[in-house]
């Protein structure tokens, strides 16, 4: 008789189908059933940027940090920290923003801006203590290479300063690429807004990886390898003006600049080239947005061309970001590109929540 009470029968399956994912939805979203508000679960740390790759970029940074420590206590370097300020500013309203998504978190359709958040927060933090390490390298004193650098040129049949004369007298062309040697910043920019639109995480990890790497290959190699670059090497003048940045590479080498201002920071590589690496770093990151490649493509070939055809640096320096380059995609795609495909339960634990909500097992807690 039990089994025919109405109060006690089972459910049929479809009834439980149907509310199933009723509740679920009432969970993500924070809805109220009965007289109980269900809260929104908390994202997992993973979830917001902090898996696998996400760790290993931030080791990367920390590296960069001791690395930067070391050098300046060994060159007698300091850096005057009032002009750090708005790189500071940058970094607290990104850390905010992403911090906001795990304290109180929405749908899981806005995790992803925390994790892009995280990837900004990242890249922008590498470029501002990679930028010193540069001073710290050259400060170390190390020989020019220079010398060599010229004769790998010359082996090639290859003289920058005819190259830089040849622009120099056609002021079309030289305007042109000047100003593509000027865009790499707006392209890193236009690169992760693009990405950011279209929702695409794996490019954006991909992308933040080879910016990694090849900043912090090149910077080391300015470490053995630092250059006075061709115009002082040669005497003659590039079509961009480099006056400033040569005069602080003959300060830092000749050990009479002492003091590092971030409001005066330029780039001091010469080899290899980080505007090519970063060129074909962008490219990479678009390869599956045919309308934004082809152009891309077009532009950042003469932004190739600009590096020696300007007369900023040697076309060695632009051979060697080729292998540079493709030696990080082939560490990403050996490597990193699986930890972006792993499960959350093979991800670094959240540690910050609670284990459970609501009398839920496995749930966090708002």
């Amino acid at each position: 008789m039990l089994t025919n009470s109405p109060t006690l029968a089972p459910a049929p399956p479809s009834r439980l189908a149907a509310v199933a994912p009723a509740a679920e939805r009432a969970r993500q979203h924070g809805a109220v059933v009965g007289n109980r508000r269900i809260p929104r679960p908390r994202p997992q740390l993973a979830q917001l940027g902090l898996n696998r790759l996400g760790l290993f970029l931030v080791t990367l940074n920390a590296l960069v940090i001791a690395t930067d420590i070391a050098l300046y206590a060994s060159s007698g370097l300091s850096i005057q920290w009032a002009t750090v300020v708005m790189g500071e500013l940058f970094l607290a309203l990104t850390f905010g923003v992403w911090l906001n998504f795990y304290l109180v978190p929405g749908g899981s359709r806005e995790w992803f801006v925390a994790e892009l958040m995280f990837v900004v927060s990242l890249m922008v933090f590498l470029t501002n203590v990679g930028s010193p390490m540069q001073y710290g390298a050259v400060a170390l004193g190390l020989p020019y290479a220079d010398p060599w650098l010229a004769a790998a040129d010359a082996a090639i049949g290859i003289y920058v300063p005819a190259l830089a004369a040849w622009t120099f007298a056609h002021p079309v062309i030289n305007l042109l690429l000047k100003t593509s040697y000027f865009s790499l910043l707006p392209q890193f920019v236009l690169t992760i807004v693009v990405l950011a639109a279209y929702r695409d995480r794996e490019r954006l990890w991909e992308f933040a990886f080879h910016f990694h790497v090849c900043i912090i290959v090149t910077v080391a190699a300015l470490i053995v390898c630092p250059a006075v670059c061709p115009p002082a090497y040669y005497g003659f003048q590039p079509t961009i003006d480099m006056s400033h940045l040569i005069q602080q590479i003959q300060n830092l080498h000749q050990g009479t600049m002492r003091v590092v201002k971030f409001d005066e920071l330029e780039g001091l590589v010469s080899f290899p080239s980080f505007h090519v690496a970063g060129a074909l770093i962008v490219m990479w990151a678009v390869r599956r947005r045919r309308w934004l490649l082809v152009p891309l493509v077009c532009w950042n070939l003469v932004l190739i061309a600009s590096t020696f055809m300007t007369g900023v640096h040697y076309v060695i320096d632009v051979i060697a970001s080729v292998p540079l380059f493709f030696g990080s995609v082939a560490l990403y795609n050996r490597r990193c590109e699986r930890w972006l495909r792993l499960p959350l339960s093979h991800q670094p634990p959240d540690y910050l929540a609670p284990a459970a909500f609501a009398g839920i097992p496995g749930q966090h807690t708002a």
